[in-house]
């Protein structure tokens, strides 16, 4: 399987990446095939709502050259998605929010009885980690991506996983607890 871990947080070695690096590693030990997509890494330009993209219907057809599409092209050749992103100001980091914006130039005949995309019914989950309690905290994010992500764009959503509480003692426990279960439902087939 081959698996693509989105990581919006602007720190590399932050509680995010620390909780996506169990998953990856128990990933790649069952022989699965994983590659990291750190966001910050690549310049992503916001969307500027002109829908020319809606113009193509076979490929992402967004008309800014940076290095979203690239990436949305890794993510259609994937069979699993997961996105990551710390919690600032009860929402997604802005470079995570950006990219998650971008996504629309992978749909098609958006608002009629034909919309589909080019991602439409592909695997994805969402891994969020928080300083406070997940409620009132990650829960507008959570809507978010389950909007963005089986609304518009028809994917399967695996689950959605918060690790909160960030600056607790025990994180690395409970981070290790919501890897090991987003492992154990990403290898659970449709």
């Amino acid at each position: 399987m081959k698996v693509i871990t989105i990581l919006g947080s602007p720190r590399k070695k932050g509680k995010t990446a620390q909780t996506l690096d169990l998953l990856e590693d128990n990933l790649i030990a069952q022989g699965h095939e994983v590659e990291r997509i750190h966001l910050t890494d690549h310049q992503i330009k916001g969307c500027l709502g002109c829908h020319s993209c809606m113009k193509k219907n076979d490929v992402p057809g967004c008309v800014l050259k940076d290095d979203a599409v690239p990436i949305f092209e890794k993510i259609i050749l994937a069979d699993v998605i997961v996105y990551a992103s710390p919690i600032y100001c009860f929402d997604f980091t802005s470079q995570f929010k950006t990219f998650l914006d971008r996504h629309w130039c992978l749909t098609q005949n958006f608002g009629t009885p034909y919309a589909s995309s080019n991602i439409v019914s592909k695997r994805v989950a969402l891994l969020i980690t928080c300083m406070g309690m997940a409620e009132q905290n990650a829960d507008l994010a959570q809507e978010i991506f389950e909007r963005s992500m089986r609304g518009v764009l028809g994917c399967n959503i695996i689950g959605k996983y918060v690790v909160p509480l960030s600056e607790a003692p025990d994180f690395k426990d409970r981070a290790k607890e919501i890897a090991d279960k987003l492992l154990e439902d990403i290898m659970i087939e449709d």
